[in-house]
């Protein structure tokens, strides 16, 4: 989807109500996943190392389809059960690589390019650049590493943004995350159903066609 001049925040609504998902829905579910991410990102580094390619695509098949159920809410997921799902996707080794994925593709939607410098304050502004904000906002927050995650206060310094600007930034960065990852996924489970790799879920007729 280009960003046609919509604001961060009206095409972040636009793209849940099109997905038929609800924003707050979304924010909820994903900002969940993100905090204890970035409590537990360390695990990551813990996890099992030495899984083959094989053993690694069945691990993101799996986490992939209940990520589609659980902010799809094609079944009811008990608040242990998405306890354990988050448990599941903290200790994953690649989970990174796909979170770095969906801040470019943030940051292009919204900005309508990818940069490749750090966020500068003095150059983006408060008001320039959101896509570049909202990216710089949920690495900062979730996404910088171990012992690396920043308050909200850190943040405003680091970069010289008011905390009434975090205040409005900052629900939109997670429900984009949410989103985008929620669409990512369903594209990636398409190509697999389609090529045979994992089975047709009973319910998948209904979401044929959302990505």
């Amino acid at each position: 989807m280009k960003r046609k001049n919509l604001k961060a925040e009206d095409l972040a609504r636009e793209i849940c109500r099109q997905e038929k998902i609800g924003y707050e829905t979304v924010h909820f579910l994903a900002e969940a996943l993100l905090c204890r991410y970035a409590k537990g990102s360390g695990l990551a580094l813990k996890g099992p190392n030495n899984m083959s390619k094989e053993m690694i695509a069945k691990e993101k098949q799996r986490i992939r389809r209940r990520y589609i159920e659980i902010i799809g809410g094609i079944r009811h997921f008990t608040n242990e059960e998405y306890e354990n799902f988050i448990w599941d996707v903290v200790r994953c080794r690649w989970f990174m690589d796909k979170a770095d994925m969906i801040l470019d593709s943030i940051e292009e939607m919204v900005d309508g390019k990818v940069t490749t410098t750090p966020y500068n304050p003095r150059q983006e502004g408060e008001n320039k650049l959101q896509g570049k904000q909202l990216k710089t906002i949920l690495r900062l927050a979730f996404l910088n590493g171990e012992n690396q995650i920043m308050s909200k206060q850190e943040i405003c310094s680091e970069m010289e943004i008011s905390e009434a600007t975090f205040n409005r930034r900052y629900p939109v960065a997670v429900v984009l995350f949410g989103i985008l990852m929620w669409i990512y996924a369903n594209r990636r489970e398409q190509e697999d159903i389609n090529a045979g790799i994992v089975d047709r879920p009973p319910y998948y007729k209904e979401k044929e066609g959302v990505c």
